[in-house]
This record gives structure tokens, sequence and C-alpha cells, in this order.
């Protein structure tokens, strides 16, 4: 890890490379090496590096809805109730609401690339079990466990090594947003082929075993993509000048010293915690509505399991489509809590025209309405929370913080709609009220934080820089300096300027440490919640979303 600059007061500053400062670039470019000066990275390796890193996750999201869609069949050959089926499908969150945290640090420390190949090797393993356990009429439910278990470990991180991989190679502004954009355009084509067909090869083939064998091939495929894009990172480092994009240095893929800092942490800004807020409610709405689309489009349309899988699946198509060009939206544009603020309204409208009208039309328009959501959610949210993080190096763990927290509450929020809906007999209109609620606060927080960015009131200043336009990042933190001021000392440089307005300040330590016992207490709630919905056995109603895609 790089020594950072000091300010007058002692207090360590991060560099923070790509807001307009190409100086640092230039000189960083100039560095002598061994054999001659090396290179800048040309753009088409920047490309290949994008497309390896998206090819390394789609096993992982061919098989996120494989389960679900197979609920039917695997119940019936298991032998299992609902309840037993709930466990199945919701252990992912459950095991992610501690592990991705713990997974976090790793990836800071060793690297998206190191850690994209454990963690694509674990899902490889999983996947393999659960074919195994499905195989020669074996129908194991406790293989199946197993392998849910196994495979959770790497499905709950591996796009936050991913996003940590772009972090490196791409600055805000400069591509990061559209190398999100591109990597969850492929998520969503990868799960809507492995949902879509599901059900397709299990009744032409006679067995669900080999739509799970098929989706182990899948990740065999991306557990050798994982492997290739650290011989490919290796590469790009020892014959080109591969600028850190977190802290400014030249890239070495040297494993970092300090990570765990519970101070770093406490010193999350207040805007990065309302947009953990915002995501208890918008993600974990839209993730569990997830869950039962394909149900709900039974119910509605009177129609069977394979129809209600191909009309649930095809939000999928829009986000496939849009994502990488609102990634170049934001990168050149900016106004990514604008975006929050769309991906909830979109979601309320969604389940405005699902709880209050029963017609064809209204029910199509609401799976557009949903399918805008998922547009705008993935790429402005992993966006933003490296935007309003005072240190950038730390980006893997704040987005394990938030996930962990979103694990959760789709527990929660899981629980109480099967509790809906085993009271109404099975029926899904009485749960929607619970989304439409959901859908309603995530309104409310993404409005507020739109009015407290905007420049006229600008209450929370990282909130406003990562809403201004990129190329106007540095005129906007010379305007708002001040008013982030930590210490009252002397600021002098842009970086540290740009610190001083996201950093938590030192007289706010109490409601740092407010924001992070709720946080654990959310977590604790989700595990009390989930073995509540056991013991009602209401999980089979409404499955839990396997979440390692959408949780972002």
């Amino acid at each position: 890890m790089a020594i950072l600059p000091m300010n007058t007061a002692g207090r360590e500053t991060p560099k923070q490379l790509g807001y307009g400062d190409d100086s640092k670039i230039k000189s960083a470019a100039s560095i002598p090496w061994p054999g001659g000066r090396k290179p800048q990275l040309p753009t088409q390796w920047r490309l290949g590096m994008i497309i390896l890193t998206c090819l390394c996750s789609f096993g992982n999201h061919w098989s996120n809805g494989l389960i679900v869609a197979l609920k039917t069949t695997i119940i019936k050959n298991t032998h299992i109730n609902n309840s037993q089926f709930a466990t199945l499908v919701a252990v992912t969150n459950l095991v992610n609401t501690v592990l991705c945290i713990f997974l976090g640090f790793a990836i800071d420390k060793w690297g998206g690339a190191s850690l994209s190949v454990v963690l694509a090797f674990f899902h490889l393993a999983g996947s393999m079990v659960m074919a195994g356990a499905a195989t020669n009429h074996l129908d194991s439910f406790a293989l199946l466990v197993v392998g849910k278990v196994i495979a959770a470990v790497g499905d709950g991180s591996l796009d936050n090594a991913q996003h940590r991989i772009f972090s490196t190679y791409f600055a805000p502004g400069r591509g990061f947003a559209f190398s999100i954009g591109m990597v969850w355009s492929i998520a969503n084509l990868g799960q809507f082929v492995g949902q879509s067909t599901a059900n397709v090869i299990t009744s032409n083939l006679g067995s669900y075993a080999w739509s799970l064998w098929i989706s182990a091939c899948i990740s065999l495929f991306s557990f050798l993509c994982a492997i290739g894009l650290v011989f490919l990172d290796r590469f790009l480092r020892s014959h080109y000048h591969v600028t850190d994009q977190t802290d400014g240095t030249h890239h070495q893929g040297v494993v970092q010293r300090r990570v765990f800092s519970l101070t770093t942490i406490r010193r999350l800004s207040t805007t990065f915690w309302v947009i953990v807020a915002f995501a208890v409610f918008e993600n974990a709405g839209v993730q569990s509505f997830v869950s039962i689309s394909t149900q709900f489009a039974q119910q509605r349309l009177k129609k069977g399991a394979v129809v209600g899988g191909w009309v649930s699946s095809m939000y999928l198509l829009l986000p496939i489509g849009v994502t990488p060009f609102l990634g170049v939206w934001i990168d050149f544009v900016g106004h990514r809590v604008s975006f929050l603020f769309l991906s909830s309204i979109t979601f309320l409208i969604s389940m405005l025209f699902l709880k209050f009208s029963h017609t064809l039309p209204t029910f199509v328009a609401a799976y557009v309405f949903y399918a805008l959501a998922q547009c705008f959610t993935p790429a402005p949210q992993v966006e933003i929370i490296r935007n309003v993080i005072p240190d950038p190096r730390y980006f893997a763990t704040a987005f394990a913080i938030k996930k962990s927290v979103v694990q959760a509450s789709i527990v929660i929020i899981t629980t109480a709609a099967g509790k809906i809906q085993d009271s109404s007999h099975g029926s899904l209109d009485g749960a929607i009220s619970l989304w439409l609620a959901y859908a309603f606060i995530s309104v409310a927080i993404s409005g507020s934080l739109l009015i407290m960015s905007t420049p006229w009131w600008t209450i929370l200043p990282a909130a406003r820089l990562a809403q201004v336009t990129p190329s106007q990042l540095s005129r906007e933190i010379c305007r708002l300096d001040g008013l982030g001021d930590a210490s009252g000392n002397k600021v002098t440089t842009l970086a540290e300027r740009e610190y001083d307005l996201k950093v938590l300040r030192p007289n706010h330590s109490r409601l740092a440490w407010a924001l992070l016992a709720t946080s654990v207490g959310i977590v604790v709630l989700g595990w009390i919640m989930f073995g509540l919905g056991v013991s009602w056995g209401v999980h089979g109603n409404v499955v839990g979303s396997d979440s390692s895609f959408f949780c972002l």
C-alpha cells in the first residue's frame, strides 16, 4: 500500500485519482523502468479486462434463479416440504450476512483478481455438489443444502471482487460506470437464459439434474475465465504502466498491509449510510419480488410454470441493453443520486399497478416499470458508493457492509411477506401491500437525499459531489471547500479537500456508532426472522431471493 501524504496537522489523506488531476497520471507515466519506460495501457486491453471480468461470474448468474425456477420439481423429487425448500434457497442470504464482510476485507487486501479465482472455485464446487445430489435419482436434500452453502461462499462476494477490479483500472467519470454497466448487462443475460430454460431443459430431458449439470459446466467456464483474468492482470502489469485508480500509484498487485480499520469504517460519510438505508428498502423489495414473480405471473395470467417462468424473466431483457448505456451516461453526466430516485419511483409505480389493478395491460405495464427499476439500480448504486466514501482503497469493504445489511433485509421482508401470503391462503394480492410500503419508504429516502444534494441546499457534501458532472468535480470541490472540514486545519490540495468533504467529522462519532449498531441490529434481526420463518413454515410460499446476483 502506498504511503499517503499528510496534511499540516498530520492527518492521513488518500490520493484519489481520476478527478480532473491529469498531472498525477503524467508524472506516474514518466517514472523510468528497467529496460525503458513502460507504455500506457491501451484501450483494447482495458476492454479485454472488462470482457474477461464479466465472464468470471457468468456461471454464477446463470444458476442464480435455477433452484427457485425448479421449486415444484425439487419438492416433488426430494420429498421435502415448503419450509425445507425455503431453507435451501435462503441459506445464501444467511451465510453472506456475515461472510461477505470478511470477504470484503480480503478483496481489499489481496485484490479482486486473485479473490475472483477463489470465489469462482467455491461456486463451481457447490454447483457440482448440487448437480450430483440430483443425479441417478439420488435426490438428496442434504447434499443440495451442502452444495448451496459451498456455492454461497462464492456467490455472495464475486460481484464485489469484480467491482474492485474495475475500481483499480477505471476512475469515476473515466469508464468505471460503463464497466459496472457491462458486468450487470452480462449478469442479466446469464440470469435470463438460466432462469427461462431451466424448466424447458427438465421437461425435455426428463430430469432436473440436467439443468444443474449444465449450470455446473457454465460455472467451470467462468472459473477458467477467472484464472485467465489473473494471468491477464499480471501480463498487463509487467508490460504496461497500469495506474491504480484508487490511490494514484503504480498498480503492482502487492498485498495491502492495512485493510481492516474500525476508524476508517466509522469515518464513512453520512451519505454512505443514507444509501445503505435506501438499499435496505429498495434492494430488498426489488429482490424479494423477483422470487415470487413467476408465481405472481401464474396467478394473474392463469398459466403454467413454463409460461410463468418466461413471462417473469422477460424483465431481464431491458437491463441487458440499457445498463451499459446508463453507465456511459453516468461517466459523462453524473447525476448518480437522481438515478437512485428514479429506481425507487419506477419500483413504486410498478407496485401501484399490481396492487390496484388486475387487468392485463396494467400487469404488463407493471413489469415494464419493474424492469426499469432493475435498470436504474445496479450501476448507480455501485458507482455512488465508490464516490461517497473518503478512501476508495476501502471500496470493497464499504460495498460489503452495504451488502451484508441488504442480505439480512431480504430475509426479513421475505419472511413477513410469506406470513401475509400464508394468511391469505396462498394469494399474493395481500403481500403486494408490503412491497408497496417498502417502495414508498425508498422513494422518501432517495427523494430526501436528492434534495440534500442540490447546489442551493447542500447538507451532504458527499452526495453533492456524487451528483455533479465528473468534469465539473474539481470546481464543485472548491465551491464546497470548508463545509466538510473535519478538524479546522488548513487544507490545500484538491485530494485533501475532497477527503475532508466526504469524511464523517470526529464530533459526530456518536452518530457513527449508532449507524453501525443499527446495521448490526438489522443483521441480527434477519437471523431471528429466518428462524421464525422456518418455524412458521412460510418460506415455501415466498422464498428468499438468491441474491448473489442482485445485491450490489
